[in-house]
């Protein structure tokens, strides 16, 4: 039994070691992501907006570092900001999102950036996002399509 020892050792701490899938699913679920939504695209226009709130409640930053949706050619972050009157919207490579604390994508701001939208979003469509971080991994979220936001935001 004394030489067997080892072998039950390593047998246990494989055991112990090999299931990841649990590990990562709770990576996933620290990020919560609020009040996701999307504008409504007017015919013949192939670019709409999406929104939302990344909380980080964990005691480790993490980075948005792109995102995806099957109703899209392509998907940005964007920040729009002010140059003297002129407003000017520029491609976010990563966003950080500081350990404990929110960022918000809202109109105005930093956004999701839809581009090459084959069929329009309209109201009361949902929109599949998969967001993609540096340390939680895939997120799936669904933005609805509305013309304003949970807080009366209106779209750009």
């Amino acid at each position: 039994m004394r030489a067997l020892a080892p072998l039950f050792a390593l047998l246990f701490a494989a055991a112990c070691g090999a299931p990841q899938q649990p590990e990562q699913a709770a990576r996933a679920e620290a990020l919560n992501i609020e009040q996701p939504w999307a504008a409504p695209t007017p015919s013949g226009v192939d670019v709409s907006a999406g929104y939302l709130v990344i909380n980080n409640p964990t005691a480790n930053g993490d980075r948005l570092l792109g995102a995806t949706s099957a109703r899209a050619d392509r998907v940005e972050v964007h920040e729009m900001t002010m140059n003297g009157a002129v407003m000017q919207m520029r491609r976010v490579e990563n966003l950080t999102i500081a350990a404990g604390q929110s960022v918000t994508l809202a109109p105005g701001g930093m956004h999701l950036m839809f581009y090459g939208v084959a069929e329009p979003f309209a109201e009361g469509q949902s929109i599949p996002v998969q967001l993609t971080f540096e340390k939680a991994g895939a997120i799936d979220v669904t933005l609805p399509v509305r013309r304003t936001g949970p807080e009366g935001h209106s779209s750009h």
